[in-house]
């Protein structure tokens, strides 16, 4: 006679992660994933505008200081 936890631990293993398992066809994990998917996309271009800012902002400084100089 198996134990209600013996039970409930087979069961938790056939079913395994949804999203690892082959041929998922479950919609929500497919938008969490391309939800995951814009928010790397997005994260990479706040990036990408902080660089750009944060090089216009030291020109801005190297121009004014030339500019002082003169």
């Amino acid at each position: 006679m198996s134990t209600f936890q013996s039970q409930m631990a087979g069961g938790y293993q056939s079913q395994g992660n949804p999203s690892m398992r082959q041929g998922a066809a479950d919609p929500m994990v497919g938008n969490a994933q391309a939800g995951a998917e814009q928010a790397m996309e997005f994260q990479l271009w706040v990036s990408q505008q902080a660089t750009s800012l944060a090089k216009m902002k030291v020109f801005a400084t190297m121009a004014k200081n030339v500019n002082d100089q003169q």
